[in-house]
């Protein structure tokens, strides 16, 4: 196959592992299907877990094989669609897949060798949902006087595109969030992204890529195969993936923008520096568009932020509580402490993935009056806490039994002017089936106050 061939699916047997309990295999199983290819999805959750998902393709013809992988469903198949939360390096199936020589791809190949409009690929490792919203609703307040006759937003914001191929035209924008599993594989097809935004890099998600400089060149598949993007709008980097992106972009006619903390700053409804340098990024793409500045001032300074990121939840007897449960790192937790503007009230731990807890503590030490502990990690990044003597005069450190504990017993402490932050700094896995799942017992608790 020519590399600018794109992988046929009408009339093949398709196996699509993974449907995901966020639907991440939905779109591009009823796509699948109403291209004519005959359709099996197989995902090692059961259908219990799955209900929501099972439930956005009960009308299409597909057959469901829950509960784990049998390898013998690549006895039929022609084409595997490899879900992105598959680590290839580990699954015995992705294993089997390449040792038949089965020919397999992803849901963000497929719509990336298909799309006929431009995409801006935005990616970091904090911050890309953000910047992709922000920038898509830029986009959208700028259309009426823009060249282009439309934005779509997808990828890794949890909607595919490919349901929506047929009415993206060629004058029409594309927004997509690319996560670094997506990116893994899209050296395997001939394409790049007219604009690249990469908000940051950090060492994030080793516990996949092992060396961070392989996590690096990941993130950097986002430049596209050569030549490249055209221009790529880059927030902070670490040196490594600073010296990492410098190589890169050498040999290829690659317009590097640097983006930070914009000057005047912006008028955000969301706060913290991180989120300033957000918007600064969606600042350099749209003047690289020659958008109407002030429009874009007007837009971003509309968004009110994403669900279970900073989330403001409520504000009772002049105490702010906020909902950061997407926080699954500690780096995450630094951050949303260095956007409050107030005393905090930190609910922090989850599942335990034995990260060091050093820097996340010592910030929690300064910046906390009162810190409660939950899940697998809870006493240890208690003991971590405990450790520094430069702490908020009067930190207490207590532990609960649950979110919904926390909150009620915190509740008892706070006095006006107070920041109840739920920011976990870990994966929800200990107790909830996701980070949504855990916001949302949050929420619960707070609004039950």
């Amino acid at each position: 196959m020519s590399p600018d061939a794109k992988v046929p699916v009408t009339g093949r047997n398709v196996l699509v592992v993974g449907l995901g309990r966020f639907g991440g295999g939905v779109g591009v199983t009823r796509w699948l299907a109403a291209a004519g290819a005959s359709v099996t999805v197989t995902d090692q959750a059961d259908a219990e877990s799955l209900a929501a998902s099972i439930d956005a393709v009960s009308d299409v013809d597909v057959t469901l094989e829950l509960g784990g992988h049998d390898l013998r469903l690549l006895d039929h198949a022609d084409l595997v669609v490899i879900n992105p939360a598959v680590d290839k390096r580990h699954s015995e199936l992705f294993q089997t897949i390449q040792r038949r020589g089965i020919e397999w791809t992803t849901e963000a190949n497929l719509f990336c060798e298909r799309c006929p409009a431009p995409v801006i690929a935005v990616t970091g490792s904090y911050g890309k949902s953000t910047t992709a919203v922000m920038l898509a609703g830029a986009l959208e307040r700028c259309h009426q006087t823009a060249a282009y006759t439309g934005v779509y937003l997808g990828g890794n914001i949890g909607r595919s595109l490919l349901p929506e191929l047929e009415s993206i035209e060629p004058t029409a924008v594309v927004v997509m969030e690319l996560s670094s599993a997506q990116l893994e594989d899209m050296p395997r097809i001939n394409w790049h992204p007219s604009i690249a935004v990469i908000t940051s890099l950090a060492p994030h998600h080793l516990d996949r890529y092992g060396a961070y400089a392989d996590y690096i060149n990941t993130k950097l598949n986002v430049l596209g195969t050569a030549p490249g993007a055209q221009t790529v709008i880059a927030g902070h980097l670490e040196p490594a993936a600073e010296q990492f992106l410098q190589e890169r972009a050498a040999d290829r006619a690659i317009a590097l923008v640097r983006a930070g903390q914009p000057q005047p700053p912006i008028q955000l409804r969301v706060p913290g520096a991180h989120n300033q340098a957000n918007a600064d990024c969606v600042m350099r793409v749209c003047r690289h568009l020659n958008l109407e500045e002030s429009s874009v001032r007007e837009a971003l300074g509309s968004f009110s932020g994403l669900p279970h990121r900073m989330e403001h939840v409520r504000t009772l007897d002049g105490v702010r509580y906020f909902d950061d449960s997407k926080s699954t790192s500690p780096a995450n937790t630094i951050t949303a402490l260095e956007s409050c503007d107030g005393p905090v009230i930190a609910i922090v731990g989850g599942q335990d993935k034995s990260e060091d807890l050093s820097e996340c503590a010592v910030a929690l030490a300064r910046s906390c009056r009162t810190m409660m502990t939950v899940g697998e990690s809870g006493p240890r990044l208690a003991e971590s806490v405990r450790s520094h003597s430069v702490r908020h005069p009067g930190l207490v450190i207590q532990e609960a039994a649950s979110v919904t504990a926390a909150v009620n017993r915190v509740h008892e402490m706070a006095a006006p002017g107070d920041i109840v932050l739920l920011s976990p700094g870990a994966p929800s896995y200990d107790a909830y089936p996701n980070f949504v799942a855990r916001g949302e017992d949050f929420a619960r608790a707070v609004r039950a106050l």
